[in-house]
């Protein structure tokens, strides 16, 4: 998980069952602005902690992103940042899309408009959520093939790929939605 305290972010990796890590790490006591976290299997990376989501930009400590989905370009634009400079620690496009928001951040974009060129420059079907010291921020792709769901009241976000995930957090029925293909949303914490 990521996890926010309002000025910084800071960084959980493990792998095995979500509950087992949140205990681990006490992630149940988080006392701060927001967090973001991904279970995923691995089906074209290694089981090991450098696949492990969320994935920051590295060297930049204030973009993480978690995803769901295949970017198609992901060599090109790999060989385009790494050419400007930019180092990766994994062969995850998960990754990739971190740098790719960290370097038009660093170019002078604000986070949403980073976010919306990756829409139109990342070619694949996905999802992805991302945290910055004071900001989340969802994307859902063009096609709108990946799924995403969001439940949004006065005080609290989620987003989950699957709504029974948003269920499992709130005792009382709520509404949720899907975002809408191409769509990208930031919230200023």
């Amino acid at each position: 998980e990521i996890l926010s305290l309002g000025s910084a972010l800071e960084l959980v990796k493990d792998l095995g069952d979500a509950g087992v890590v949140s205990g681990q790490y006490n992630l149940g006591n988080f006392n701060g602005t927001h967090g973001i976290g991904h279970s995923r299997m691995a089906t074209e990376s290694d089981v090991d902690i450098r696949s492990a989501h969320p994935y920051w930009a590295y060297p930049f400590n204030d973009v993480a992103v978690v995803h769901n989905g295949q970017l198609t370009n992901y060599w090109n634009w790999r060989r385009s940042l790494e050419h400007r400079g930019h180092r990766f620690m994994s062969n995850c496009d998960s990754e990739l899309i971190a740098v790719y928001l960290a370097d038009k951040m660093d170019r002078g974009f604000e986070l949403e408009g980073a976010m919306q060129d990756s829409l139109e420059e990342l070619d694949g079907v996905f999802t992805y959520v991302v945290a910055t010291s004071d900001c989340l921020g969802m994307a859902k792709d063009l096609m709108g093939a990946k799924p995403m769901v969001l439940y949004e009241s006065d005080d609290f976000v989620a987003l989950a790929s699957e709504e029974v995930a948003i269920r499992s957090i709130f005792p009382h029925e709520i509404d949720t939605f899907d975002p809408y293909e191409g769509e990208v949303r930031v919230w200023q914490l």
